[in-house]
């Protein structure tokens, strides 16, 4: 009981930080969207060519839902689609999730200060669920980003899927906008692949002390540059990635904790341009998949 108190005092403390750093939370009158407005990326969230880190992205789009989740509606603490209700009885695990980048994204005439971003309930199954959220430009209404994360209801005693309460699907079931689930299919791993290893640091963890979903895409990317300096891909290069990235699927198999050592395996396909695939390994078996598509 203390260490599940600890773990909900941390999960408790991001919402309120996130608050006092400008997060607010409005619900359109039915409660099917929530618009979170964002101060938007900080100023080291840009590379050497002034892009936006994608990390940086998947992470202000992760502390959106998170706020929108969590901020509570009233003074009895109600939630956006009763999703603390939801998860007093179950964990959520992240299954998989996809983004597209706007050009416009990278467009340094384009404002990122602040930012909107609209969460809503995507699909519900049995067991897995999705949440859409868009990045948008307050003052135009632009999309500057889309995102799906599916995820997986899992039992608290038992670690094991678990179906959502009938409840949960019966209230919020109208509200889903895309009726299907998110899939993306499992990657083959050519022999000839590449390889970039390393080990887990704390910073890279987040408050359940596993590798936060956002630095698998570091972890991505820092192999695809080391690829680009050591010659290893023939399809990509520095002009490539300073157009910026246009798509991202990932596939989430297993966690990872500090001082874990992993191989980061990736590859090109002939007939798929400005695309490379990766594979996350630990301990010989497969813990995350990612596969990024640059603009052209």
């Amino acid at each position: 009981m203390e260490r599940r108190n600890s773990v909900e005092a941390r999960l408790f403390a991001p919402f309120r930080h996130l608050e006092r750093m400008g997060y607010r939370l409005r619900l359109w009158e039915d409660e099917a969207l929530a618009v979170v407005d964002v101060p938007g990326p900080s100023d080291d969230a840009f590379d050497v060519d002034g892009n936006c880190h994608v990390w940086s992205i998947v992470k202000v789009v992760g502390a959106a839902m998170h706020f929108a989740h969590n901020c509570p509606l009233d003074e009895r603490g109600r939630s956006f689609l009763d999703y603390g209700k939801l998860t007093d009885g179950l964990y959520t695990f992240m299954a998989s999730s996809s983004f597209d980048f706007a050009r416009s994204m990278y467009d340094p005439d384009v404002s990122k200060w602040p930012l909107k971003v609209n969460v809503q309930l995507g699909y519900i199954g049995k067991s897995s669920t999705n949440f859409v959220s868009n990045v948008v430009v307050p003052s135009s209404g632009e999309i500057l980003v889309r995102n799906i994360n599916q995820l997986v209801a899992i039992d608290k005693e038992t670690r094991k899927p678990t179906p959502f309460p009938s409840w949960w699907k019966e209230k919020h079931g109208e509200k889903a906008v895309r009726k299907e689930p998110l899939i993306i299919q499992k990657l083959s791993k050519p022999d000839n692949a590449h390889t970039y290893t390393l080990r887990v640091s704390w910073s890279e963890t987040d408050m359940y002390n596993h590798v936060n979903w956002a630095s698998y895409v570091v972890y991505s990317i820092d192999a695809l540059h080391h690829g680009i300096k050591e010659g290893k891909l023939k399809g990509m290069d520095k002009e490539v990635v300073k157009k910026g990235i246009q798509r991202m699927r990932m596939a989430y198999f297993g966690e990872c904790v500090e001082g874990d050592q992993l191989t980061v395996y990736f590859w090109e396909v002939e007939d798929q341009p400005r695309t490379v695939y990766f594979d996350i390994e630990k301990f010989g078996v497969s813990v995350f998949q990612n596969t990024l598509t640059y603009h052209q």
